[in-house]
């Protein structure tokens, strides 16, 4: 047994224990009385020293005895007990008040922890003192290795008969443990109150003792509800009994268990959730203690998914199927035909003259007239076929079940009539017409993507024989429509294996003569139809869907260019890109310049992106954003073909550009046609009063250049400085 602070050296033990007995006074007393009746003899000397030796041992044996189980108690309570006199003297302290107060002799220590301890203390016992009766109360000391401590303290005085100061009994308990477990359960109370998750927790029998808030506000049912109802209902009330049970079994046997399941409200509602499923086991024994439940109420989300399956499957506009779904469909249908041996007729509708009757009325009116169309179209296809829109103002039919091509005419034919009925726009009647390219299966293709393609290209031949007509893709396919066929594969496969190749034309100041920048144009030279100009496979690649690829590309490349041109010690060089206006349509434009910028890692400032007036005739506002956007990355913005439409006067007004370029069907005839020349220096005149820079093309003498100068034309571009050069070519320029 570890010893106590010294009890006997501070403290006589009849001083805390109390005084001898009654046994001790009969003992003295034996020492005056004679034995037997009689006066009372004074015993001899003697025997009164051996009684008295007898007395003093026998109270000595008592409190040795009395000693060793006070200290035998001090040495077993956890807790630190001390006891000092009436003047804060220490007489008795236990090992755990020793320990913590580094007690030495009869003096505490003085380091830091035992000084804040005493200091703790002593207010309080002085408190008892003044008071006269127990206390108890907390105490908050600092620890040298643990930090601050919080203690429990009791203080027990002791007055003697004349109110005197005698003793105080000190107990002080450790208690920080307890009090950070009680505000991590008053935390761990709050997450549980401010939980969005309704939380449930069961005890081992499958009584619930304990919901949340969260828990009643989904449920509907009450805290007092909940405590009388079995958990398992409570937590998936509309699922199976049996099903119920098995969960929570195979929750006994794994600890853990999630899931969707439905579960019913407190007035009959029916909703899913999202179920969590947990236990809670004794440490040691391993015995289940309780479970816990938490429940997510699914019923938005779920809301939300519908929503997106039906956007991700309907066009937003006409509520038909959208391209990818009409594609899916009109394959499952192949699919059955092709089983029973039946034909098909795919047909790809278009509506004439819609950009024209959009940009006149609004697109509210275009929306209308789009819907009208699908209805029309819808009703009179029938029940069977499948009828959506892919896109603008395209919509595709699929009239199964056919057995010869008149068939597939008179479905054309009804199409058409459906639709001629006028529609009401802007509170006018407008007569309404459309195009249809008929593709037949199998004879002109067994899967979509090939009568698609065959339907399109009969389309397009329906148009160009005057609009309102229908045309078969196999009456339609000259050899001129079956070379633009072979072309697209041929420029499909170019773009796959970089069968394209990019020249760089240059762009000088007139003032200096000095080459300021490039514009990156692209070229193709395939193996079987030679040199392929610009202005036959960039049409191609717009109306086939290929130029977002092929735009994506001209950038990345050009970009890398520049950055071997900056490398090369030509840090000043610009670059300039045209834009197509079906990258604005599909949204790709900044995505595409910003990877260009961050794989190359050239100035956002030396790239210039040209755009047509094409680009800034489609959505406006849409078109707008993506500029600003594209400015605050730093790129340059630049109107090319300047003066050929209205639409780039009215853009000035509205978007700050930073390079006019005069088209060059203006710059050729500067000298000998006024006109040319008045519209030439109208547009500097204006670009100067702008602020903006103005680069004239198609510059190929020098009295040209030379007139340029003169009205104060910036920049030029054109054979008279140099045709588009290959990389390996420029750079050579540059360099002499």
């Amino acid at each position: 047994m570890s010893p106590s602070w010294p009890l006997r050296d501070a403290l006589a033990p009849s001083d805390i224990l109390g005084r001898p007995g009654d046994s001790e006074a009969r003992t003295l007393r034996s020492l005056s009385d004679t034995s037997g009746a009689g006066p009372s003899v004074a015993p001899p000397l003697p025997a009164i020293v051996s009684g008295l030796h007898s007395l003093v041992a026998d109270l000595r044996r008592q409190l040795a005895q009395r000693d060793d189980l006070l200290e035998t108690v001090l040495a077993h309570v956890p807790d630190q007990v001390y006891l000092t006199d009436g003047d804060g003297e220490w007489l008795a302290a236990g090992p755990a008040a020793v320990g913590a107060l580094r007690v030495t002799g009869h003096t505490p220590s003085n380091d830091d922890s035992a000084v804040s301890a005493i200091e703790a203390s002593a207010r309080f016992v002085e408190a008892v003192w003044r008071d006269g009766h127990l206390l108890r109360c907390e105490e908050t000391v600092h620890d040298a290795v643990r930090g601050p401590r919080v203690h429990e303290v009791t203080c027990v005085p002791r007055f003697d008969a004349s109110g005197g100061r005698q003793h105080m009994l000190v107990m002080r308990r450790d208690v920080t443990a307890l009090r950070s477990a009680d505000a991590r359960l008053q935390l761990a109370g709050r997450v549980l109150d401010q939980s969005t998750d309704g939380i449930l927790v069961a005890d081992a029998e499958h009584r619930v003792v304990m919901v949340n808030a969260a828990f009643c506000a989904i449920t509907g049912h009450t805290q007092a509800e909940a405590l009388a109802q079995d958990p398992m209902a409570l937590t998936a009330g509309q699922q199976d009994e049996a099903l119920n049970r098995a969960i929570w079994e195979l929750l006994e046997s794994q600890d853990q268990w999630s899931g969707e399941v439905w579960n019913r409200r407190s007035d009959g509602q029916v909703f899913p959730q999202r179920l969590s499923l947990s236990v809670l086991r004794a440490e040691g024994s391993g015995a289940i203690t309780h479970y816990i439940a938490a429940l997510s109420d699914l019923s938005s989300s779920k809301a939300a998914e519908e929503r997106i399956a039906t956007l991700s499957t309907l066009d937003p506009v006409t509520g038909l199927a959208n391209r990818h779904q009409v594609s899916l469909h009109t394959s499952t249908e192949l699919a059955r035909a092709r089983s029973q041996d039946e034909q098909a007729a795919v047909m790809v509708v278009d509506v004439d003259n819609f950009k024209v009757l959009n940009d006149s009325l609004g697109h509210g009116a275009g929306d209308q007239l789009l819907r009208t169309v699908g209805d029309r179209l819808r009703l009179a296809a029938g029940p069977h076929a499948v009828v959506g829109r892919l896109g603008g103002d395209e919509f595709l039919v699929m009239l199964p079940g056919l057995r010869h091509t008149a068939e597939a005419a008179h479905g054309a034919r009804n199409l058409m009539r459906a639709v001629s009925e006028p529609v009401v726009l802007a509170g006018m009647p407008i007569n309404v017409s459309i195009s249809i390219g008929i593709a037949l299966f199998p004879a002109d293709g067994e899967d979509f993507d090939t009568l698609f393609g065959r339907a399109d290209s009969a389309l397009h031949a329906a148009k160009r024989g005057g609009r309102g007509d229908y045309e078969f893709a196999m009456a339609a396919m000259t050899e001129a429509s079956l070379e633009r066929l072979r072309l697209e594969s041929a420029l499909r496969h170019a773009l796959a294996t970089d069968g394209l190749r990019l020249e760089y034309q240059p762009l000088v100041e007139l003032a200096s003569r000095r080459i300021v920048g490039v514009e990156a144009l692209c070229r193709w030279d395939d193996p079987q139809h030679g040199t392929v100009p610009p202005n036959v496979f960039i049409p191609l690649a717009e109306e086939s869907g290929m130029i977002e690829t092929l735009g994506g590309w001209v950038l990345r490349t050009a970009a890398r260019q520049l950055r071997a041109l900056h490398d090369a010690g030509h840090g000043h060089l610009i670059m300039a890109v045209n834009l197509s206006a079906r990258q604005f349509q599909r949204g790709v434009v900044l995505e595409q310049v910003e990877n260009a910028l961050v794989e190359s890692g050239i100035p956002p400032g030396h790239l210039e992106l040209e755009l047509t007036e094409s680009v800034l005739l489609h959505d406006g506002e849409a078109v707008t954003s993506t500029l600003r956007q594209l400015q605050a990355l730093g790129v340059k913005l630049s109107i090319d073909d300047f003066g050929t439409g209205y639409s780039s006067f009215a853009y000035l007004r509205r978007f700050k550009f930073d390079k006019i370029k005069i088209d060059q069907s203006f710059v050729r005839d500067l000298i000998d046609d006024p006109d040319n020349a008045a519209i030439v220096r109208g547009i500097i005149s204006l670009a100067r009063s702008l602020g903006l820079d103005v680069l004239a093309e198609g510059v190929e003498t020098e009295p040209i250049a030379q007139r340029l100068r003169h009205l104060h034309c910036t920049y030029a571009q054109g054979y008279h400085f140099a045709r588009p050069l290959r990389p390996e070519v420029l750079l050579a320029r540059l360099a002499s």
